[in-house]
């Protein structure tokens, strides 16, 4: 069983059963939680060396010689080898340590062991397990805490045991989280530290494997304070998954939140966002997954593992178990992935960069990886097995992300990366507003030539439809010859029958209709760059009415060109920026609570990045630095070149995708960034419009992120419509 030995090492064997004493009301004292403490018999130094020794034995997977856990555990005190036989007093030291504790068991061999590993060839009816849940400040541990901790344990399908306490966190409770979850900083205010509720935490849950709902997320947070209160053993570093089982027992569960879950095998909810009741749905959850597990065959705690890493049980005839990314990258760069936005470089053994790809969060995306079968899309086999070093880099937000991404692709060539690596001719709609008769036709190139620029476009098949469209709703010409006086008169086309084109091919029109002509371009203009919403409308009827009258083809393209059509506008907006010398500030909720990120956009780029607090007093600073920033970046190119396309497609897209977020915000600088009066009234207008804005609601430890849902096809599509 080495190969489960990360999952097999993360229980623990309690001293003494615990019953109603551990059952809370989340009002203990803090002289309630010191003597909780004070019942642990560890010495602050011998949880130092149980931790090392522990730390050793799940590493390696296997058991390990008294004289090997002393070199690790005492390190360079400790002799590198003497005469056979003869037992160094640091052994017998370190035998006295782990032979009082219940974590460790010698074999036969003389050689150290976990204790949990033996309990993986438990029958799962003589298995005790802990539903746990915890409540924190933020999602990244270390900069938030957790504020109330969770448990139940789960004996025979029966829910037998709660423990509950509150966490002073020793610092303020952001207002979005007290809103979430209910937990004020009043009600902490009197509860006991982390220091002393972790310890009786620990003693609940014993040797009993863990459950939980994404639980990484509850033991990354319970083992970085267990840490920074030195406290030994620490919990255990991996558990069992309920989204895991949802999916593989629940049929199409892919975004498994646990309201989800819960609804779908008809588990009664209340008080969801506290811990003990998310904790006590989580084990009614996972007592219904169990039993579809035991009629597939699992039959052991080693057979439930097998499945968490997507195995049948050997109880069962099945294809050979697949082959997944944990075979070849290292388990502990795990630990090393950031909670944050950023991109990451996979890199081969010569130190090339073999792979880039941008992250939500670093640590949900990577780790996907290590359950990823390999293979699982061609272009994309072999990238994990040359794997040798995985770097990181922290961004401050999903968007920055995207397009420092697409910059180091560009500059580094990985070779698994497929679709972004060369610049692309993104098609736009041109439309030289100049010449007397304007026409609308498609073009790759984007200059500061007075003509009006549409797009960009994802493909020259929209370009085309957007323009039927076009044509069709307004009455313009399509062709491309001379018209007079240049070039003599000549017979009018179809169009001008069917009274879709005034036909200036005829002849020079009277004024009136050129006035007229004119209007109509300058309609299906606004209507391009999103001034008229309710031409939409308009072209929503005629959909509509195509459909009543079975005319289903003609009802298709309509449908197909108003699902671009809001892409289209929101395009214009950046690209009139890289054309015409506006400036665009995008504003979006920060990573950190209770902050904003402000883009600059100038000429098609992201010129410049600042994080400020949701405050008057810090917004207003970082803007006047963003409106001086902007006002020395000079007149636009005459000509938009591919790369700055290239960012006018992300960005375009990245407000598309996020364009029903009640959080988003956008604002065109003002044309004259001198003059003082309409900076003081943009300064008003921003601050008082982001004021205005909700509060984003965080993601619950219960749901999953975006990037734990992502796998390689995701990515790859994700990629494609970039492109």
């Amino acid at each position: 069983m080495a190969g489960r030995t990360t999952s097999k090492a993360r229980t623990q064997r309690p001293s003494r059963a615990p019953e109603d004493d551990f059952a809370s009301n989340d009002d203990s004292s803090p002289a309630e939680a010191t003597d909780a403490q004070a019942e642990t018999s560890d010495t602050p130094a011998g949880n130092d060396l149980l931790r090392r020794a522990h730390e050793l034995l799940v590493e390696q997977g296997f058991p390990a010689s008294a004289a090997t856990l002393a070199q690790r555990v005492f390190g360079s005190v400790a002799p590198a080898g003497m005469a056979a036989g003869i037992i160094s007093p640091w052994e017998r030291m370190l035998e006295q340590l782990l032979g009082a504790s219940s974590l460790f068991l010698r074999d036969d061999e003389g050689n150290w062991g976990l204790a949990s590993w033996a309990s993986a060839e438990r029958s799962l009816d003589d298995t005790e397990f802990v539903a746990l849940d915890v409540e924190t400040t933020g999602l990244a541990p270390g900069r938030h805490r957790i504020i109330e901790v969770g448990a139940v344990i789960i004996r025979n399908g029966e829910l037998v045991a709660n423990f509950s306490k509150l966490i002073n966190p020793g610092r303020s409770i952001p207002q979005f989280i007290t809103k979430f979850t209910g937990i004020s900083p009043q009600l902490v205010a009197r509860s006991a530290s982390a220091e002393k509720v972790l310890p009786r935490l620990r003693e609940f849950i014993g040797d009993r494997p863990i459950v939980g709902h994404n639980i990484g997320f509850d033991l990354n947070f319970l083992n970085f304070e267990a840490d920074r209160c030195r406290l030994s053993p620490a919990f255990a570093e991996t558990g069992i998954d309920t989204i895991v089982l949802a999916r593989r027992y629940l049929t199409g569960m892919r975004r498994a939140r646990l309201d989800a879950v819960a609804s779908a095998l008809h588990v009664p909810m209340r008080n969801r966002h506290r811990a003990l009741p998310d904790a006590q749905i989580t084990a009614k959850v996972f007592v219904l997954l169990l039993a579809r597990a035991r009629e597939e065959g699992c039959e052991t705690l080693a057979d439930l593992y097998r499945v968490l890493d997507g195995v049948a049980p050997d109880h069962t005839p099945q294809p050979t178990p697949r082959l997944t990314g944990r075979m070849y990258l290292n388990p502990a760069w795990r630990k090393q992935f950031p909670i944050t936005p950023g991109v990451y470089l996979m890199k081969d053994e010569t130190g090339e960069v073999i792979y880039v790809g941008k992250a939500k969060c670093l640590r949900n995306r990577l780790a996907s990886y290590y359950n990823q079968p390999l293979g699982y899309t061609r272009k994309m086999d072999g990238l994990l097995q040359n794997v040798r070093e995985i770097e990181t880099r922290m961004l401050g937000s999903e968007l920055e992300a995207l397009l420092v991404e697409s910059r180091l692709i560009k500059q580094l060539q990985p070779r698994y990366n497929v679709q972004l690596r060369n610049y692309e001719h993104y098609p736009f709609i041109k439309v030289d507003v100049q010449h007397p008769y304007p026409r609308f036709y498609a073009t790759r190139e984007v200059s500061a030539d007075g003509a009006r620029y549409f797009g960009p476009f994802r493909s020259g098949r929209i370009v085309n439809a957007t323009i039927e469209l076009i044509q069709k709703v307004f009455p313009i010409r399509t062709c491309i010859r001379n018209l007079p006086p240049s070039a003599p008169a000549s017979e009018p086309c179809l169009r001008y029958h069917l009274k879709r084109c005034p036909a200036p091919c005829r002849g020079e029109l009277d004024p009136a209709a050129q006035q007229e002509y004119q209007r109509v371009v300058a309609e299906a203009c606004a209507f391009l760059g999103g001034e008229r919403a309710d031409l939409l409308d308009r072209l929503k009827q005629e959909m509509f009415t195509a459909s009543a009258r079975q005319d289903f083809e003609r009802a298709a393209r309509l449908r197909d060109a108003l699902r671009d059509a809001d892409q289209v506008l929101l395009g214009q907006r950046l690209v009139t920026g890289a054309v015409e010398a506006n400036n665009l500030l995008i504003v979006y909720p920060s990573v950190e609570p209770e902050h904003v990120e402000l883009f600059l956009v100038r000429h098609g780029r992201l010129a410049e990045q600042r994080r400020a607090a949701r405050t008057a007093e810090a917004l207003l600073p970082q803007l006047r630095a963003i409106i001086a920033e902007a006002a020395q970046l000079g007149t636009p190119p005459s000509r938009v070149g591919r790369e700055e396309v290239d960012q006018i497609n992300i960005i375009a897209r990245w407000i598309h995708h996020h364009s029903d977020d009640e959080e988003r915000a956008f604002f065109r600088l003002p044309h004259d960034l001198r003059n003082s009066d309409d900076i003081a009234y943009f300064e008003q207008h921003v601050v008082e419009a982001l004021l205005a804005l909700p509060i984003e609601e965080p993601a619950s430890a219960d749901e999953e992120t975006d990037e734990e849902m992502e796998n390689e096809e995701t990515i790859d599509a994700t990629l494609e419509s970039l492109s």
